[in-house]
């Protein structure tokens, strides 16, 4: 019995912590390799969601919207509200984000030294 209640416990404890909630917390992110903590917030009303706001505790933020997919599952392509485009790859429940126009990056969910030590390096690595 204890072995049926950890079986139907743990997918539920986990989708459960991919909600609405999880959105709201700050987490360390990197603006061109600064420090300045983000949160995402998905803004479909179930997944898969290609929308997303960023928003920075600096006050600023911005919406990110998926027009493309990229050649691989943890890629894609978005558009953010001003018509910037921006390449995100996905990394161990992170990402990067890196506009190809003007170079800047965003790296959402690691410290600069976790992302230098990560597969998304190249993000972090000016």
């Amino acid at each position: 019995m204890r072995s049926l209640l950890i079986a139907f416990a743990l997918p539920v404890m986990v989708l459960g912590s991919l909600g609405p909630a999880r959105g709201n917390q700050w987490a360390s992110c990197l603006y061109n390799n600064l420090s300045v903590d983000c949160r995402r917030t998905f803004l479909c009303p179930g997944a898969p969601c290609g929308v997303f706001r960023l928003e920075w505790k600096d006050g600023a933020s911005d919406v990110f919207t998926r027009f493309k997919d990229g050649v691989a599952r943890n890629v894609g392509f978005y558009k953010d509200t001003r018509g910037g485009e921006w390449m995100l790859r996905g990394f161990a429940g992170s990402f990067g984000l890196r506009n190809p126009a003007n170079g800047n990056s965003i790296v959402y969910g690691m410290t600069l030294s976790e992302c230098k030590q990560s597969m998304l390096d190249d993000f972090c690595s000016k």
